[in-house]
């Protein structure tokens, strides 16, 4: 197999010394002929050479790769977190994302902790909290804080019980947003389904739920499953199961209640005109539900820019100004109708 051309190849085709090549290919404020840079960039686009980035930022040029751990690349939810990302570590920072989908596995979380390591990458974004973390956080926590000492700034998009900074919305005021959505819409009986209970942040926006409705005398009910949208349809159908009473729902993500209004149109419910449902995530999912559906902004874009930021002023010889994120956000929709505004159901 053929090597690929280095820096002493272009200089030799160039007939220029391996340091003015050098000096022209990575951007040197030394000033150099223009006629022998343009010889030096002709010679390395005709032997097909590009600099290696990894090597130099290895050699103290400056870091230059991130790490994202994504949960469900099939998830809206993720899926704005990596274009945000993305877009910010090239257009602010000059740097490139290296993006890695767990798909829902946290042993494979911790497998591209290991290999993000071994990339040298300048910092890492774990933003797949929610997957069974807790059975194996252990072994995550062993390696974060072994990728730390190294000197790779760490950050998560979610409390998940590391001792590193976390990026992310009041999660108990995401939980009093959605459900003071639905009690102020006059719903007395609510259904909630979210992720698994050892969760962190099912826990807050559960307790920022419970607070709210209980101030406002709404009893509910709350199943905990899996995120998808598959599961939200089950878990609505088991809700109406078990109380008939119920008018409004909360799903823990936008997928599960995406699959919420589709069980319940597919069986018969109307919605917003019977029941009304509200997501979590204010995702393109949302909007491409129909009706469409009302959610929370939980900031996920700007929850990733800051962390990402974060990330960057630990290798800057300046700090910039921290990146404010702003309060979760109702993001109205058609899926919700004040309860007196309704037909009712009919059983």
């Amino acid at each position: 197999m053929a090597k690929p051309p280095t820096l002493q190849d272009v200089a030799r085709r160039a007939a220029v010394s391996t340091s003015t090549a050098a000096r022209v290919l990575r951007g040197s404020d030394h000033v150099v002929d223009a006629r022998l840079s343009e010889r030096v960039r002709q010679a390395a686009q005709e032997i097909g050479y590009v600099p290696n980035v990894l090597a130099r930022s290895l050699r103290g040029g400056g870091p230059r790769l991130v790490g994202l751990v994504v949960g469900d690349m099939l998830d809206p939810y993720y899926g704005a977190i990596a274009d945000a990302v993305t877009r910010h570590a090239e257009s602010a920072h000059g740097m490139i994302a290296l993006v890695c989908n767990m798909q829902r596995d946290p042993l494979l979380e911790v497998r591209y902790c290991h290999q993000m390591w071994e990339h040298r990458v300048a910092g890492l974004i774990l933003a797949g909290g929610g997957f069974d973390q807790w059975s194996h956080l252990d072994r995550l926590a062993a390696v974060v804080e072994q990728m730390t000492r190294s000197g790779i700034v760490v950050t998560t998009l979610s409390p998940r019980g590391l001792t590193v900074p976390a990026f992310c919305v009041d999660n108990v005021e995401v939980g009093e947003v959605v459900a003071g959505h639905l009690a102020d819409a006059g719903h007395r009986r609510v259904g909630i389904v979210l992720g698994p209970v050892q969760n962190e942040v099912t826990q807050l926006r559960l307790a920022g739920m419970a607070r709210c409705l209980a101030a406002a005398g709404v009893g509910f009910k709350v199943v905990h499953t899996d995120y998808s949208a598959a599961a939200g349809a089950q878990a609505v159908q088991s809700l109406l199961l078990q109380d008939p009473s119920l008018t409004g729902f909360v799903g823990g993500s936008d997928a599960m209640a995406a699959g919420m209004v589709n069980w319940l149109c597919a069986a018969g419910y109307a919605v917003p005109q019977q029941v009304s449902v509200i997501g979590i995530g204010a995702t393109q999912l949302a909007q491409l539900c129909r009706p469409r559906l009302a959610s929370v902004d939980v900031q996920l874009a700007e929850s990733g820019r800051a962390a990402l930021d974060f990330i960057a002023a630990g290798s800057a010889a300046f700090a910039p100004a921290p990146r404010i994120i702003p309060p979760p956000r109702l993001v109205g929709g058609e899926s919700v109708m004040p309860i007196d505004a309704a037909q009712g159901i009919t059983r």
